[in-house]
């Protein structure tokens, strides 16, 4: 072999070695989300829905003996693989500590991947002005702020603070019933006047995207509550909470603050 033939030989398997550590940091990179392209609906509630379950399901689904781990990182990221993929499964079935461990994460995504900050959370939800809000977004915000004060009894505080256990009229129905209407949502949000920090808006955002990917739609956090429970026909289906021309009334039987969801007229 001359030493023509040597050099080109020593270059191939340089090119080979460059190729296949390529190959390997691509890998090992693989749950990283590529950037994220900015446009008017990128912060949109949907969008981040999107992000969140396609990053999931790459951080569960990549083969880690492909991407040249430590014997120690590989027992640690298939640890934290498997965990997740535990915890996805727990959550659907109600169980509040892998909806925590869950939502931590996707906190996380938004935050350190996705780019969420103080001035485009508000594409998702309204915050800072309160009149573009919906019902819905007033009264997840109420129940999140309660919840950091009262835990589970969040609801009940609610209820027992503004009275809401009473008996009403609604249109359409002939007897009174115990409801909750968007009135009084409206009322109470504005009375609470609550001021949120950055963390605590987007731990709301993670409510919203966490109920349509993993949890129990708009009674998500509701059947998490300490009451009688949640009963109803449609429960999957209730997206509209309470907007008069919703499909579902959400309403307390009885001073027990039991919830139920009839079909209204």
């Amino acid at each position: 072999m001359n030493i023509t033939n040597i050099l080109l030989t020593f270059v191939v398997l340089i090119i080979v070695g460059v190729l296949i550590k390529y190959v390997i940091e691509k890998n090992k990179n693989a749950e990283v989300e590529e950037g994220i392209d900015i446009d008017d609906k990128t912060y949109t509630i949907e969008k981040m829905k999107e992000f969140v379950k396609r990053r999931l399901d790459e951080i569960t689904k990549i083969n880690l003996y492909d991407i040249g781990l430590s014997e120690e990182e590989l027992k640690r990221r298939k640890a934290k693989k498997y965990e997740l993929k535990r915890a996805l499964k727990g959550c659907t079935y109600g169980d509040v500590n892998d909806k925590k461990y869950v939502k931590e994460l996707i906190y996380d995504l938004l935050f350190k991947e996705y780019g969420v900050t103080e001035v485009n959370i508000s594409k998702a939800i309204p915050f800072d002005i309160p009149s573009l809000l919906s019902s819905q977004d007033k009264f997840d915000i109420l129940l999140y702020a309660y919840k950091k004060d009262f835990g589970y009894e969040a609801l009940a505080q609610i209820i027992k603070k503004y009275n809401l256990a009473t008996l009403k009229y609604i249109a359409g129905e002939a007897k009174p019933c115990y409801v909750i209407t968007k009135e009084e949502i409206d009322d109470i949000f504005d009375k609470e006047a609550l001021v949120l920090t950055f963390q605590d808006k987007l731990n709301v955002v993670v409510q919203r995207i966490y109920q349509h990917y993993k949890g129990y739609s708009s009674i998500d956090e509701i059947r998490d509550m300490n009451i009688d429970g949640v009963s109803g026909r449609s429960i999957r289906t209730s997206r509209k909470f309470f907007k008069p021309s919703c499909t579902n009334r959400w309403r307390l039987l009885r001073t027990n603050y039991r919830t139920q969801s009839t079909k209204s007229m």
